[in-house]
């Protein structure tokens, strides 16, 4: 039986978070409390969209909270690992999506153009959970021959599926600054930990090539750059 975690539809997880992006930016825009919406380019690699909407919190003009909402849909990327032409691993793709949460604690000042959105060094933590769908062909299999040696024998392509579940935390120290009177750019690194639950039809899981693979597990260190506009 399908269920939702373990095969997501694409269109589903795009509605869902788009209208959790929607009610946080009408939050944004009430009075007293400001807002911005954020990119995170460096995700496009892995075939990744991330997209944040940031508010302040009424009544702690140095709080803010975000929300992140994340789409997957393209060819798997593998920055962890250099080009290799005899990879038996061909034609990887990525459907899925997540969410990504964050309280944070900024020690500056306030945007110009919004005079609600803080600026400065920040500190933050949060949550975070993904969903993958990946896939895979081969046209090697491993077989054992006459001398009890294993060989790797040339055929039709085999497709696999691999579904993953990943979810943890991390904190994080960055510095959101102001490009223009509107444009911000946000800079972080950080520390977390996360747990992730693989189901293959291959059977060993074929993304855990680095921190930065989709099925990876452990100790990973976020870090990068967000561009946004203040509302």
């Amino acid at each position: 039986m399908a269920c939702f975690f373990c095969y997501p539809a694409p269109a589903r997880v795009a509605g869902a978070l788009g209208l959790a992006l929607l009610g946080l930016r009408a939050s944004a825009q009430a009075p007293g409390a400001g807002g911005a919406l954020k990119l995170t380019p460096q995700h496009l690699i892995m075939s990744g969209l991330w997209l944040e909407a940031e508010r302040a919190r009424a009544g702690h003009p140095g709080q803010t909270f975000t929300l992140g909402a994340q789409l997957y849909w393209g060819g798997a990327g593998r920055p962890d690992v250099p080009f290799d032409p005899a990879d038996i691993n061909r034609d990887r793709t990525v459907r899925g999506g997540g969410l990504l949460g964050q309280h944070r604690f900024y020690l500056g000042t306030k945007a110009a153009g919004n005079p609600a959105q803080p600026l400065g060094f920040y500190l933050g933590y949060g949550p975070q959970v993904q969903v993958f769908r990946l896939s895979f062909s081969r046209k090697w299999h491993e077989e054992t021959g006459p001398n009890g040696l294993p060989y790797l024998v040339l055929g039709q392509p085999v497709h696999y599926h691999e579904t993953v579940l990943r979810y943890g935390a991390a904190g994080q120290a960055g510095y959101q600054f102001a490009l223009a009177k509107r444009v911000l750019v946000d800079v972080y690194a950080g520390l977390g930990l996360r747990k992730s639950h693989s189901w293959s039809s291959f059977g060993e899981s074929q993304f855990r090539s680095g921190p930065s693979d989709y099925a990876h597990q452990g100790l990973y260190f976020p870090a990068g750059f967000k561009v946004g506009v203040t509302l």
